[in-house]
This record gives structure tokens, sequence and C-alpha cells, in this order.
């Protein structure tokens, strides 16, 4: 029992090295990094992959798991794993185990043999190139030495499924009744499995409890603020950005201090700046009014010009929570649409794009949208604004969208257009281009 578990052991060492100390790694010279660089680690690795596909699996299906848990869950494994293949395989050396096609069994060992000294040529190979390659030949060659202990266990694993080949072609057949451990054995393995599993759940308790501390200290040094935006009749609103707008002193050189929010469906909003200092609070800052959030620019408390906003002067360390932000809905309007193509033939499938005129820094209001089921697009009413048109053409494999120019109308009130806007595309229709 205790040989295929020295492997295991040996292997679990030999990965734990090459896990913390980098090895020599084929960019140094230029190449591109493959296992062709380290064929001796890469087998060790693979070898080893099916207990560690077995811990990855488990470390996903848990979301707080610590970075190292696949490591506290795979060593175990591995033990496991190496003990099914030595006791299986027997390595010719524990003398159990009857090796039934025979012939099957020999290929297979012989086989292992070619593959594992083919490996171990790869790689002397490969730290020779590097060796000679390399600026420094004596860095490298001390790099290279890392990769020894790996190579001579392999060197030994090959020599195991050699003899395991030589006494399987000599006809040994081994004892099925033999037992692999006496009770006492067993009882002491499970013994050291119990302690283990012991001391890693206190392992993952205590960096669980690090993590927990260390992030209730970062979240106390951190500059936090916290507010609501709602409407002038309550109610939450969702998507609108909320910005710190910082107020630099003469001569400082602008730069972002902090990334804008936006309210979740409670209205609510967080914003973590990266320094103090002195700055206002803007919602919908330099955002025209859209269908989706028909409101105008509102500065904290309830200002709508940035001269007359509160000046925050917050320091670090600090976690504020600001009153309700309250907007003023605008009234949308109906603008009655009809698109033709120049022929006169009526074109129902195109998309609309709107410029604010009084935003002439904003290219356009929202996202392009088709038209609402009675003809009509819907806008925040007293304003200008610049339209165009686009639709889709399938041209073969490709796209070709087709725009019209500008034209340009004013909404003041709901009722101020009661016709339909005929605007019309340039050219003949076309077949219609649509995503499957």
């Amino acid at each position: 029992m205790w040989l295929p578990i020295v492997v295991g052991l040996v292997s679990i060492a030999l990965m734990a090295q090459r896990f913390e100390i980098p090895g020599w790694s084929c960019d140094a010279i230029g190449q591109q990094i493959d296992w062709h660089c380290d064929g001796a680690d890469f087998t060790l690795e693979l070898l080893s992959a099916p207990p560690m596909a077995v811990a990855r699996q488990v470390e996903n299906s848990w979301r707080a798991a610590p970075h190292f848990f696949s490591h506290v869950v795979g060593l175990p494994l591995i033990l496991l794993w190496w003990w099914f293949i030595g006791t299986r395989l027997d390595f010719g050396l524990l003398g159990v185990g009857r090796y039934r096609h025979r012939r099957t069994w020999l290929g297979v060992l012989i086989g292992s043999v070619l593959l594992s000294l083919t490996v171990l040529a790869w790689s002397l190979w490969q730290g020779a190139r590097v060796w000679s390659f390399s600026a420094n030949p004596f860095l490298a060659s001390i790099e290279d030495f890392r990769s020894l202990p790996v190579r001579l266990w392999l060197l030994i694993l090959t020599f195991a499924f050699g003899l395991a080949a030589l006494l399987v072609a000599r006809g040994r057949s081994g004892q099925v009744d033999v037992k692999l451990a006496k009770p006492s054995t067993l009882r002491l393995a499970a013994l050291g499995m119990g302690l283990y599993c012991i001391g890693a759940a206190w392992a993952v308790r205590q960096y669980q409890a690090m993590e927990r501390q260390q992030l209730a200290e970062y979240q106390r040094r951190q500059i936090m603020i916290q507010g609501r935006v709602i409407d002038d009749r309550g109610f939450p609103i969702y998507g609108a950005e909320v910005e710190l707008v910082p107020i630099f002193a003469k001569g400082d050189t602008p730069h972002d201090v902090a990334d804008p929010a936006y309210t979740d469906e409670n209205g609510e909003y967080t914003l973590r700046p990266y320094e103090g200092g002195k700055f206002i609070l803007s919602v919908q800052g330099d955002a025209p009014p859209n269908t989706q959030l028909p409101f105008l620019s509102r500065f904290y408390p309830d200002a709508t010009d940035p001269k007359q906003a509160k000046t925050l002067d917050i320091a670090t360390a600090q976690h504020l929570t600001m009153n309700p932000i309250r907007l003023q809905r605008l009234e949308l309007g109906k603008v009655p649409v009809s698109v033709i193509w120049s022929d006169g033939t009526p074109e129902p499938d195109v998309f609309f794009s709107f410029m604010n005129t009084s935003y002439p820094k904003v290219s356009a209001i929202g996202e392009m949208m088709p038209a609402d089921p009675d003809g009509t697009v819907s806008l925040p009413v007293g304003f200008g604004y610049l339209g165009t048109v686009k639709t889709d053409c399938a041209k073969g494999e490709s796209i070709e969208s087709v725009f019209t120019t500008g034209w340009t109308f004013s909404l003041k009130s709901s009722n101020t257009i009661t016709k339909p806007l005929r605007i019309v595309l340039p050219g003949n229709p076309c077949r219609k281009w649509h995503s499957k």
C-alpha cells in the first residue's frame, strides 16, 4: 500500500515546488510558451489531471471558495489516485493482482515506457536549447536545474513501467487474495485523512475570516457616497447617471476622481471616489432628456444650475448618505411619422435617431428606436430635434444601411405636430435584412 502513496506524495511535492518557484520560461528566448517548453512538468500535471479536475469542479460549485481551495481538495485526491494506479498496474513490485489479457497489458506498459522516454528526451533537448540561446548560460543552467527532480521522478516512473512489462512478459501473474494493507494501517490512514480534513476546514475558515476583516477595513477606509433619485411623484428612477464633478483649484490639472454610477431599480446609487476633495453632485449632468429618462439635469440638493449646487467637501474614509434628489418628469409628445422610398413605396421597417438641438455636444439621445405601433415616436416636449432614419438592406451576405438626410422639427407641446412628418429614403425599395 505504501509504495503508491509515496509516489503520490512525491508527485504533490514536485507540483508544489513548481507551483511556488516559477520555472524557466520559453518567453525568455522569444519563443511561444507551450507545453513543449517544459515537457516533464506538463506530463506530471497531466498524470494528476483527473483528481485536480474533480477538485476544480468542487471549487467552482462553491462561489465563496478561497483561491487555494482546489489544492486543499486536490491533495488527498491525488494520493487516492496514485494509490489506485499503483495497486491496479502493480508496477511489477507488489506481487498482487492477476494480469488478464497479457498481450494487451504488455503493449500498454511498453507504450508507456516509450512515451515516458520520449517526453524525458524532449524535456532534456528543450533545456539544452534554452541554455544555448540564453544570454546568460549560467543563470539558464540554474533555472533548468529546477526541473531535475521532475525528470528524475519521470525516470523512476519509466523504470517501474519497464519492470512491470518485463515481469508480465516473463509470465508473472501475482496472487489475487493478497491484502494490500493491515487493518491497523487502514485505521491509521483514515485517522490521517480525518485530521487533514479538520485542519483544512480550520484553514479555510481562518482564511475567510481574514478576508472579511480585510474587506471591512478596506470599506472603512474607502470614501462612499450613497443616495436615491426619485421623480416628482416619489417613484424611484432606474438608470439615471449620477456623477461627482470635481472642483479643482486654480493651477490643478483636471483628472478623473470617480466613476459615474447608475441608479438601480430602487433608484439608489453608490459612488466611490478615488480621493477626497471638493465636488458637486449631478444627476443626468450632460445627458439630454429622452424617452426612457425624460428628465432635466439636477444638481444636489435641488438646483438646475451647477453654480447654485451645494459644494461637498469630502475627506478620506468618509461615508455619506445624501438626501433624495427629486427630478421633474417632462411631458412626452407623440410625433406621427411616415417613411417612404423615392418611388412612394411605404417602408415600415426603419429605425429613428434624434439629436436634441439644445445639447449639440451629444450626438443622439438614447439608442436608435423603431416607431410605436400607432406610427408615432415619443419625445420630451419643449425642444427642437434633428432626426435621421435608417433601414438595413440585404446585399448578399452583407448588410447595407440606408440613411436619410437630417430633418429638423420643433416639439413645443404634445399637440404641436398633428400631421405625419413625411420622410423620404433615397433610392428604391430593397430586400430587408433580418437577423436569424
